[in-house]
C-alpha cells in the first residue's frame, strides 16, 4: 500500500488549547465526528464538517489533513507454513449429549518479508511470527493473537524515532490486516 491522509485535528486543537467538548460546543459537529477524526478514524469527511473546524481553527483543509507517502508491504513467503489445529466438540441439544467437531483454534509459523520506504527511511528484512488464532463453530475468526519477534519490534522502536508515530501505527496496522488475510486464506483449506 502506498500512502494515507492523516488527520491533524489532535495536534491543532493542542496548540489551541481546545478539548472535545468545547470543539462540540463551538460548532454543530457531534462528538462521535470530533472523536473520530481526532483519533483519525474515519474514511470521509463532509465539507460541512470541514468548513466549521477550518473556521473554528482558523486553518486551512491542508493544515487539518496531511498526505503521508509511505510504502508498506508484507509477503508471506513461507515455502510451507507450520499449520497446528485444535478442535472441540460443539454439543448441538445438551440434553441429547450429541454434537459434533469443529476447528476452533490454529497455530501457525509465518515467515513474513517485510519491505518499507518514508522518505528517506527504506527497511526490507525477513522475520518469522507466531500467531494463535480463535474461531467460531463456522470457521469466523473471533480472534487473533500474536507474537511480535523482536527483531520486527527493535526495528518498530527504531523507527519510531526516526518517524511519527501515526506511520508506526500504520505500520502495525498493515501487518494486522496482512495476518488477517493470510489466515483466512489458510482457513478455507481446512
Amino acid at each position: 500500500m502506498t500512502g494515507f491522509i492523516h488527520c491533524n485535528l489532535r495536534v491543532l486543537m493542542a496548540e489551541r488549547g481546545l478539548n472535545i467538548q468545547n470543539v462540540k460546543d463551538q460548532t454543530t459537529l457531534s462528538r462521535t465526528t470530533i472523536s473520530n477524526l481526532y483519533n483519525n478514524y474515519g474514511s470521509g469527511i463532509q465539507f460541512d464538517t470541514l468548513t466549521q473546524l477550518c473556521t473554528l481553527l482558523k486553518c486551512t483543509p491542508g493544515d487539518l489533513f496531511t498526505f503521508v507517502n509511505v510504502s508498506v508491504s508484507f509477503e508471506n513467503i513461507t515455502s510451507e507454513s507450520k499449520v497446528d489445529t485444535f478442535t472441540e466438540l460443539l454439543i448441538e441439544d445438551p440434553a441429547e449429549g450429541y454434537g459434533r467437531e469443529f476447528i476452533s483454534r490454529i497455530e501457525t509459523n509465518l515467515k513474513i518479508n517485510f519491505n518499507f520506504k518514508f522518505g528517506e527511511h527504506i527497511s526490507n528484512f525477513d522475520f518469522c511470527i507466531n500467531t494463535n488464532t480463535v474461531l467460531d463453530e463456522h470457521k469466523n475468526i473471533i480472534d487473533i493473537r500474536k507474537v511480535i519477534p523482536d527483531s520486527f519490534q527493535m526495528e518498530l522502536d527504531d523507527l519510531s524515532l526516526k518517524v511519527p508515530v501515526y506511520v508506526v501505527d500504520h505500520i502495525e496496522e498493515q501487518l494486522d490486516q496482512f495476518l488477517f488475510e493470510c489466515i483466512t486464506d489458510l482457513i478455507t483449506t481446512l
